[in-house]
């Protein structure tokens, strides 16, 4: 599970949350709220890093966002940056260059 969640920030809709150096799992989500002819949304990205050795984890929830609304267009960016100083703070080393792109097998 976790490498498929790795999946979503290295490749797919979580990519905002990317921090170089660092393997970051997560899942973005968007929910339209009741009813729906108010067109409300909420937007969401939990995130959690190390992905191989899970150390950290955050939840961004924006509540009725405007503009842009998907998860992984707002609300990854803030895991990502929150990661970036949190993740040093913790004494976590970023991986070198050659590595930081290759994904362990699950």
């Amino acid at each position: 599970m976790r490498y498929v969640l790795e999946q979503v920030v290295a490749e797919g809709s979580g990519k905002k949350a990317k921090v170089e150096g660092f393997r970051i799992g997560g899942k973005t989500a968007t929910s339209e709220k009741l009813p729906r002819s108010l067109k409300k949304y909420i937007s969401s990205f939990i995130g959690f890093a190390p992905a191989d050795n899970p150390q950290v984890m955050a939840l961004i929830t924006i509540d009725e966002p405007e503009g842009i609304y998907y998860g992984g267009t707002i609300a990854a960016p803030v895991v990502g940056d929150l990661f970036k100083n949190i993740l040093p703070y913790l004494g976590i080393q970023a991986m070198e260059e050659e590595t930081a792109g290759h994904e362990s097998n699950p």
